[in-house]
């Protein structure tokens, strides 16, 4: 695949974006992402990957069958996915769009008000604009009205007492998860089964497989987009070794970090510039991947 050479409204052509957030936003979002798909990157069979985030994802899809808009009107859906542990096979493909957030685990209904609405700012320009630049503003302004939505709801989910030390092991690094569990829980006052009780409130994961999660998804981005070597990465990404993080990526994306990283690079497009039309907007672009289905190569799947 050429570099730069795409137009990320080009009908045969599958993307996936992920942008840094604003400095507004860093303290509850990881990052935004826009997947514009027509069954290539998110095909039936392909891999879901593991992850250690809480996904609000609005969905602008067509009926089943449908593969564009001529077959049918689109649909829009707003969905709430927890963290994940292991790998999932998509049950079909998926022709449309979906833009959203993955944030640190947080309880959020999808009737809140917050989301009213919200499909009407992208339904406006999401078919006829010329880059993404429109869909991100539209992105950064529904996270201002989520914010205090976030906070608010951190608040309910935690005892007083145990806010902090939770969010202290959601942000720690992933090595030695029991350890930083036990320390953690004793530095805050509560029994480690408080700690771990609450904590599985807010992920739906043990501390230990959460921390799992969190170490692949870390390594998995420096194997799709880096350089160095499988060995430095495990080293960094807290993996006893090499084979440790073969194991993990098997379990959690379902190839080896080998095959993982030619496949990925296949599809990693360098150069954003025919895809946002503003610089500072460009600077925020942590990952693009792009499937033209030009060549009969396997893709990797989305989830990075």
């Amino acid at each position: 695949m050429g570099k730069g050479e795409y137009s990320p409204y080009e009908t045969d052509v599958a993307t996936y974006v992920e942008l840094q957030p604003t400095d507004r936003h860093q303290s509850f979002i990881d990052h935004l992402f826009i997947l514009r798909d027509c069954g290539r990157l998110t095909d039936a069979g392909r891999n879901l990957f593991a992850s250690p985030f809480s996904e609000i994802v609005l969905v602008r899809g067509y009926p089943q069958g449908a593969v564009s808009h001529d077959d049918g009107a689109p649909f829009w859906k707003t969905i709430y996915l927890t963290p994940r542990f292991g790998r999932r096979l998509r049950r079909s493909g998926f022709h449309g769009w979906m833009l959203g957030i993955r944030c640190p685990p947080f309880g959020l209904d999808v009737n809140d008000d917050t989301f009213a609405g919200l499909p009407g700012p992208f339904e406006a320009n999401i078919e006829v604009a010329d880059s993404f630049d429109s869909i991100v503003a539209a992105l950064d302004d529904w996270a201002d009205r989520l914010r205090p939505r976030f906070h608010l709801a951190t608040r309910r989910q935690d005892a007083r007492k145990t806010t902090a030390a939770l969010d202290r092991v959601l942000n720690a690094s992933g090595q030695r998860p029991a350890a930083r569990v036990t320390d953690v829980a004793a530095s805050a006052g509560v029994v480690p089964r408080t700690l771990q009780r609450h904590f599985r409130d807010r992920t739906g994961l043990s501390p230990k497989r959460y921390a799992a999660v969190q170490r692949f998804n870390g390594a998995v981005r420096q194997i799709a987009s880096g350089t160095d070597s499988l060995a430095q990465i495990a080293s960094e990404a807290g993996y006893s070794d090499q084979a440790h993080l073969t194991v993990d990526l098997s379990q959690h994306a379902g190839l080896p970090p080998g095959r993982f990283r030619t496949l990925a690079q296949r599809q990693v497009v360098r150069d954003s510039v025919r895809f946002f039309k503003d610089p500072n907007l460009r600077k925020r672009v942590r990952l693009l991947v792009c499937d033209s289905g030009r060549s009969d190569d396997e893709a990797t799947g989305d989830g990075f």
